[in-house]
């Protein structure tokens, strides 16, 4: 993996967890709307077009979100 590829790659996956975190506050019936929101953020602000890439970061989303739920806290964890 290239510098700029491993940059790439960091940014995205700071992305999707940054963002579960904040979903994660939300109450349940508001996750839907607020992951449609940083759908629109991902293409509108970052410049993320690609439908693939915009897919595979729902999908981190949801899955850190199910890690958080899971959990029952959204700090901390086990190591």
């Amino acid at each position: 993996m290239t510098p700029e590829q491993k940059a790439a790659f960091e940014s995205i996956v700071g992305l999707v967890h940054r963002e579960a975190m904040k979903i994660a506050e939300l109450p349940k019936e508001q996750r839907a709307a607020a992951l449609l929101i940083v759908q629109g953020a991902m293409e509108a602000e970052l410049g993320i077009a690609d439908p693939e890439l915009i897919d595979v970061c729902n999908e981190g989303i949801a899955t850190v979100l199910q890690q958080i739920e899971a959990s029952g806290r959204l700090f901390g964890g086990r190591a």
